[in-house]
């Protein structure tokens, strides 16, 4: 009880402060819908400190493992399974992550391909249809099999139905095609309009910032080979060789995509399993759909999806999340590094900024390490941040931790390990815990170290199969 009465009193002593309603209406907690004990930073000042004189821009080309070229059959036939599409652990990664998964969960097996016992395969084999947006390949059609996606490529399309100017498919009628004039709103109307647009669609949360030469920063300069630039022109534009934002289109719109809580700490094997890939294969259609909606209201959205900026620095900006020691993850206050990826666009649809916000994480992830202990090939770092450009493939200009991710075979490991996790059950030392947080860095150590004796991070993925679990995986009452 003096823990709990010293957390709470700190939590009380430091709790926001509201003195009337359009106070309260005027913080962008009100579009966010942000718990209580999470504080607003002042714009372009996120919780990890940036140098946004010194932060350089990035080339938009990044150092990732090579992918196996031992086909499934063959690394089978060697002993060691796995190697399906998809997977980046080479055979000795797959022989340490297969150890590892059997010294944390006692009697597990590897299977044939590498995930674990069949069910589990099959469910991961299946989420990997359209994956990332990719047309699939050669599939059943109509009793033929048809390659889909080279005979999108012969007619002159791309390999992934996500494109940097939208769908704008034939079949949506636009305001100004009959002269109507377009949907105006406020720039928080609007805001709050995408927001409904999103969750609607299955997303989560969202934020926007509004573009400039320091923002532009965490934009690379290229996006599948094509410059990205920025332009005083009416209309987007994709030629051969670059990617045209108009200087109108100023606006960037950012949302969150929620991974089921309990699949994502029940994952084993060599690769992350269909908590990450059933994601990965609803998001990319939720943002083509996001950006047809904004072209049908008759404005401009431009992205280039999954690539072309790195989306974890800009959420810190939109008030998404908190940069974290595992360093791909935007860590969020209600589910931790429970979420696939943030999305962001441009358009021109006048939005209003969120504010960047500060929960405690960065503060409790120097004292924390719980990812950095857990990888199993010592990837993540540990230690302190540093300004400085530590691993290949990063930038400096920011005082945090960066990943290697050039021999990252992108395990299933890390992400559930972390303590922030949570499914919104409304436990009491979940709230006790990130409320102290939140206010004072006094109890990090204590609550990372009870986060260990108690565990709460990683459970065994043959359990899931008997859990009760959420549709989608989601618990959408938080």
């Amino acid at each position: 009880m003096g823990l709990a009465g010293a957390g709470i009193g700190a939590v009380s002593a430091a709790a926001p402060v509201f003195h009337d309603v359009d106070e309260l209406t005027a913080s962008s907690g009100g579009v966010q819908k942000l718990p209580w004990w999470v504080k607003e930073r002042e714009f372009k000042d996120p919780s990890v400190p940036i140098d946004w004189q010194n932060l350089p821009k990035m080339e938009g080309t990044f150092p990732y493992q090579a992918r196996p070229t031992l086909s499934a059959q063959e690394r089978y036939a060697m002993g060691i399974p796995g190697g399906s599409s998809g997977t980046w652990a080479s055979p000795e990664q797959a022989q340490v992550l297969f150890d590892y998964m059997k010294k944390e969960f006692p009697g597990w097996e590897p299977g044939y391909a590498g995930l674990g016992d069949n069910r589990t395969t099959a469910l991961f084999m299946a989420t990997k249809f359209m994956r990332m947006g990719m047309w699939p390949g050669e599939i059943n059609m109509g009793g033929n099999r048809v390659n889909v996606m080279q005979a999108i490529l012969k007619a002159g399309g791309t390999a992934t139905f996500p494109s940097f100017m939208g769908l704008r498919s034939s079949e949506t009628l636009r305001p100004q095609d009959f002269g109507v004039p377009r949907w105006e709103g406020t720039p928080e109307e609007n805001l709050l309009t995408l927001r409904q647009v999103v969750r609607f669609l299955g997303g989560c949360d969202v934020g926007a910032q509004e573009m400039d030469s320091d923002v532009f920063k965490l934009f690379h300069e290229q996006s599948g080979g094509k410059q990205l630039v920025i332009e005083n022109v009416d209309e987007a534009a994709e030629t051969p060789t670059k990617l045209v934002i108009p200087a109108k289109a100023k606006y960037i719109l950012q949302w969150t995509a929620r991974q089921p809580y309990e699949s994502t700490r029940r994952q084993a094997g060599e690769y992350e399993d269909a908590a990450v890939y059933y994601s990965y294969q609803r998001f990319p259609f939720v943002g083509a759909i996001i950006q047809e909606f904004i072209h049908a209201l008759g404005y401009t959205a431009v992205s280039t999806h999954m690539m072309g900026y790195h989306t974890n620095a800009i959420a810190t900006l939109t008030g998404m999340g908190e940069h974290c020691r595992m360093s791909s993850p935007t860590l969020v206050p209600k589910y931790g590094t429970t979420n696939r990826a943030m999305w962001v666009m441009m358009t021109d649809m006048p939005l209003m900024s969120t504010k960047p916000i500060d929960f405690g994480v960065y503060d409790f992830c120097k004292t924390c390490g719980i990812c950095a202990d857990s990888c199993p090939f010592g990837l993540i770092e540990k230690g302190d941040p540093s300004w400085e450009a530590t691993q290949p493939g990063t930038r400096p200009g920011f005082n945090g931790w960066r990943t290697n991710t050039t021999t990252c075979p992108h395990c299933p490991v890390c992400q559930g390990s972390c303590p922030f996790n949570t499914n919104g059950d409304g436990s009491f030392i979940h709230d006790l815990v990130r409320n102290t947080v939140s206010v004072t860095p006094v109890f990090n150590s204590f609550f990372a170290n009870m986060e260990k004796t108690m565990g709460y991070g990683r459970k065994d993925s043959r359990d899931w199969w008997n859990i009760d679990d959420y549709t989608y995986g989601i618990n959408t009452s938080y």
